[in-house]
């Protein structure tokens, strides 16, 4: 993980957390303790829209890792069939950590924007540069992910050494995508998404075809029960895990997969009703030829 603050500057953000005036030389109005207490409680909220976003990478990280438990409890014969001996090398996007600062204050100062319901917010811009430069301030993927971005499409490519794991020298060597298609469920006020993640190592001896396939619908809704609340609905359409094929049954009971974060018991968790803040006050993310566009629901082109 890469260290963004040094001893130095630490020191400096306990001075102006005992005199919140002053930030960075810039005079400030002192908040109020509630808009401290929820700028406080955000942070967490902001940690997981970040993790979507970087809704990039962040995203596929999970399938990955799902994907290396699988090979590691099949050690002795997974290893030969789903990796590779010979690495792929992506160009290397140089950052300086200026940047990066600069990159993660931006991203920060939308969501808190967003959660404090302001007006006039501007549109959050991701460049494909400042994602791959954020990937390259880590040792272990600097030169081994590469991700590109197209109209409705996020592609990542990636060669991942398992030496660093103790797993001998191979290397798991593939790519994945995720695709918008709009058109099907427009008039419902959604779309669809398409996942899958491919393997340069072919693992006949297993199974055919990709290791991840999921399609999967999404609505947005005005919620019945709060005026005002966005819902947002999340149901598999089809899809396979290693070579097993979603069950029609479940696929039929259309089941909203993020119904938990609207159930009652999760009302009085701080964390998820920042996040609900989120979805709430984002208009909507729109995916272009070198970068993520998202806008707020108060944007400055109202």
């Amino acid at each position: 993980m890469v260290k963004l603050l040094d001893d130095d500057e630490v020191d400096d953000v306990e001075i102006q957390k005992k005199s919140p005036e002053i930030v960075a030389g810039i005079p400030l109005k002192a908040p109020s303790s509630k808009k401290k207490v929820d700028r406080q409680a955000s942070k967490s909220c902001l940690k997981c829209m970040c993790k979507c976003f970087g809704i990039t990478v962040l995203t596929f990280t999970l399938a990955i890792i799902l994907i290396y438990v699988y090979i590691y409890s099949q050690l002795d014969h997974i290893l030969d069939e789903f990796t590779v001996d010979t690495p792929q090398k992506f160009p290397i996007v140089e950052m300086p950590e200026t940047e990066l600062r600069k990159v993660l204050a931006r991203v920060d100062s939308f969501f808190d924007s967003v959660i404090d319901g302001e007006r006039d917010i501007k549109d959050l811009v991701l460049k494909e540069d400042e994602i791959n430069g954020f990937i390259e301030h880590s040792d272990f993927l600097r030169g081994n992910v590469k991700v590109t971005l197209h109209e409705n499409l996020i592609f990542e490519y990636f060669s991942i050494p398992t030496d660093q794991f103790g797993l001998g020298k191979h290397y798991f060597v593939g790519d994945n995508y995720l695709q918008l298609h709009n058109g099907e469920y427009e008039e419902d006020g959604g779309g669809l998404l398409e996942m899958k993640v491919e393997t340069e190592a072919k693992h006949e001896d297993f199974f055919d075809g990709p290791l991840i396939f999921m399609q999967l619908q999404y609505l947005i809704k005005e919620s019945k029960k709060d005026e005002g609340q966005t819902m947002l609905e999340l149901f598999l359409e089809n899809g396979s895990f290693f070579g097993q094929a979603a069950s029609r049954e479940f696929i039929d009971k259309r089941e909203n997969l993020l119904e938990s974060l609207y159930a009652p018991e999760n009302e009085d968790d701080r964390d998820i009703q920042q996040i609900l803040k989120v979805v709430n006050g984002i208009e909507r993310v729109v995916i272009e030829e070198g970068k993520i566009v998202v806008k707020a629901q108060h944007n400055s082109a109202i």
